[in-house]
């Protein structure tokens, strides 16, 4: 992490601008990318005010843990929406044009610092903040990755606002998958399998499935198709030690709440 410049800021810093754009994160998932182009000179009013306040460097404005980590979480989410907007609507996945550059290959100076969204994720986030769930609050513009919420993350409701994130992703049938005594599990549990591992009891570490049966819902009147606790418990039996697990690949594409045309 490199050092940049700390401008001075016209205002105290708040989240009144990102709540505005992320109005346009439809129900579904789906962003509107359009109309948060159309949004750009608030979003990028916000991304500047990164700059000038972080934890690192005014600790006085963040004073708690929950603070700090819904200003880190919404600075990731901000710049990832707005490097896809810079992309849009020639941007069609991250992972064009080169793997992986989506997230290392541009920084931004946020609080006296130069940083990428890699490492953010994985300077910042996962080695200042042992919390498994915040892979599941981090916007990776995918439809196979954890969701953007329709509001900003606020410190007084962060923990029900994370745990609701969690829920959503396992919610999802393409992350979690009962079939027969075979459960299909998002590749994400597989990547970060050593935090979700780390946040269980003692005793329950050795297995995935007992962090992934905490957020699994009981019904799926809401989510239609989804796995359920009792599912995963008549699979994979009581210790949830019967099960083969499979780990499946992301779905990259963008989610994009327009209809796109196909490409010659």
């Amino acid at each position: 992490m490199l050092p940049a410049t700390v401008p001075s800021a016209s205002e105290p810093f708040h989240y009144h601008g990102y709540a505005k754009v992320l109005r346009h994160v439809r129900s579904d998932g789906n962003v509107d990318f359009a109309s948060v182009g159309r949004e750009r000179q608030t979003l990028d009013a916000f991304v500047q005010s990164l700059a000038s306040f972080s934890p690192h460097n005014r600790p006085d404005v963040f004073t708690s843990p929950e603070e700090q980590l819904a200003y880190w979480l919404n600075a990731y989410n901000a710049l990832v929406l707005q490097q896809v907007v810079d992309g849009y609507p020639y941007l069609e996945s991250v992972q064009q044009p080169w793997l992986g550059r989506f997230f290392w290959g541009r920084a931004w100076p946020v609080g006296g610092e130069r940083l990428t969204l890699w490492a953010l994720r994985h300077r910042v986030l996962r080695t200042e903040f042992a919390d498994p769930r915040i892979h599941f609050a981090l916007f990776e513009a995918a439809r196979g990755g954890a969701r953007l919420d329709g509001a900003p993350y606020q410190p007084e409701f962060l923990d029900a606002q994370l745990n609701e994130a969690s829920r959503r992703f396992m919610g999802d049938a393409r992350n979690v998958e009962v079939d027969g005594s075979t459960v299909r599990l998002s590749r994400l549990l597989e990547t970060y399998r050593e935090d979700f591992l780390a946040a269980l009891p003692e005793g329950r570490r050795g297995n995935v499935l007992q962090f992934v049966w905490a957020f699994l819902p009981d019904t799926c009147e809401e989510r239609p198709g989804c796995a359920t606790r009792s599912d995963l418990d008549r699979a994979c039996g009581p210790r949830l030690d019967r099960c083969t697990l499979v780990f499946t690949e992301e779905d990259w594409t963008l989610p994009d709440a327009a209809a796109r045309k196909p490409r010659p």
